[in-house]
């Protein structure tokens, strides 16, 4: 089965903006907290504002950045709330038709836990505070099946120059005492089918050190094992 997402920026804004329509009138009986609808609003605002600005004749190679941002974090939001909240059942048919997905599979394929290991490599796309991430099957791991491998669960910790304060590791961010040994040690930032990611920082985190580890998992959230740690100076 193929991804219920669309491919094109258009659709995806076409789609998200249905949703929040849907949701004014069922969001609460679906159990959708107002604070993850907000937040989808916020991101579909912010992505359709960046996609003007791209197609404008004024644009530059940092309103590109921002758009593909602007448009991951709409995905991840939307696929969020697609995972946790949209599953038939409890939603009807004539539901799934208004949010413009698929009726589920009545005979539906066996589909077993990822083996696959993914593999990072950190990049510098020549923003401020900005990194890029790639994610490919690494080497030598078992065959790769696209149902199993559905898409990739990506953690991420940041670490100080010459590790956090025990005040900093207790904070929000969980700032990074050392540096880590498995992805375990990191907080969950998204799930993505994505293959290559931009990571947005804030200004007073440059010259700490990122730190990314993945792991595949499957349409029922299963989850395969890590991949190894890969790490880039934030800029």
């Amino acid at each position: 089965m193929g991804d219920w997402y669309p491919r094109a920026r258009y659709a995806q804004l076409y789609m998200v903006r249905a949703w929040l329509v849907v949701f004014d009138d069922w969001a609460e009986q679906w159990g959708i907290p107002p604070t993850r609808v907000e937040q989808l609003k916020v991101d579909a605002e912010r992505a359709g504002a960046a996609l003007e600005r791209v197609n404008s004749g004024l644009r530059t190679p940092a309103d590109v950045v921002a758009c593909a941002v602007a448009f991951d974090n709409m995905a991840t939001e939307a696929r969020f709330i697609k995972r946790h909240f949209l599953l038939a059942p409890p939603l009807r048919p004539e539901h799934l038709a208004m949010l413009m997905l698929r009726q589920p599979d009545s005979t539906p394929t066996p589909i077993g836990p990822p083996t696959v290991q993914p593999a990072i490599t950190v990049a510098y796309p020549g923003g401020p505070h900005l990194l890029r991430i790639t994610l490919a099957q690494l080497a030598g791991s078992d065959p790769f099946d696209e149902r199993s491998d559905y898409g990739h669960a990506i953690f991420m910790g940041i670490m100080p120059q010459g590790g956090a304060t025990a005040e900093q590791a207790a904070g929000p961010k969980r700032y990074l005492m050392k540096e880590p040994l498995s992805g375990a040690e990191l907080l969950h930032w998204r799930f993505t089918r994505r293959r290559r990611d931009f990571v947005e920082f804030d200004g007073g985190e440059s010259g700490m050190r990122a730190f990314f580890c993945a792991r595949y998992e499957n349409q029922k959230g299963e989850h395969g094992p890590w991949g190894p740690i890969a790490s880039g100076v934030i800029p």
